[in-house]
């Protein structure tokens, strides 16, 4: 697993590796949409999954530019465009776009419900493909496991968060078994809710 400030040099190419592993996750979230598509015999789904990949290409853009939004300054050196990206609210902002995009692309072109279950499947697998090979370090651990640093160890936010993502989409395949998905959304999404409010007091 990788600290998520690290950065590699590729050549004349600076990447960070938080930025990257997003990057990588979001394709394999794709994979993952476009498959459920297919299983599903959703009609159109190429369509959607073109309109699903340039939303996925907007969240990536505003996630790398926000730190610049937030402050303009930093453009007077373009090399802090190869370093910054993220930043408060980042994420919310990338994420809450990117749902109204999909919101609009559902209503307009009429898509299937399915489409969004595909979609909160995918969100799932990609979040455990992240947080498997990028680390979040949490609060400092009373036990002798997690991450050490300065001597102490720290909770391995990411391993917790990629368990407990496992037990979710077990419980929805577990539980909800009717073909159509609207029970399973409902379930994965609260479950998400309860996932972040039962990791809160690990973070940092």
């Amino acid at each position: 697993m990788f600290h998520p400030l690290t950065t590699w040099s590729l050549g004349p190419l600076t990447v960070s590796v938080e930025l990257l592993f997003l990057v990588i996750a979001g394709i394999v979230g794709l994979a993952t949409v476009s498959m459920y598509l297919k299983r599903k015999s959703v009609e159109d789904h190429e369509a959607m999954l073109d309109k699903v990949s340039l939303v996925f290409i907007i969240w990536v853009l505003v996630f790398k530019l926000w730190p610049f939004v937030l402050e303009p300054g930093l453009l007077t050196d373009m090399r802090n465009v190869i370093y910054f990206s993220g930043g408060p609210w980042s994420i919310e902002t990338a994420t809450g776009l990117a749902f109204g995009l999909l919101l609009y692309f559902y209503i307009r072109k009429k898509w299937s419900f399915d489409m969004w279950e595909a979609m909160i499947v995918g969100l799932f697998v990609a979040m455990i493909f992240f947080n498997v090979f990028v680390r979040e370090m949490g609060t400092l651990s009373p036990w002798p496991f997690g991450y050490k640093i300065g001597g102490e160890f720290v909770h391995p936010v990411n391993l917790y968060l990629v368990w407990l993502y496992i037990l979710a989409l077990l419980g929805a395949t577990v539980f909800f078994k009717a073909k159509t998905g609207y029970g399973r959304c409902i379930y994965l999404i609260i479950s998400l809710g309860f996932i972040y409010i039962l990791i809160s007091p690990f973070n940092a």
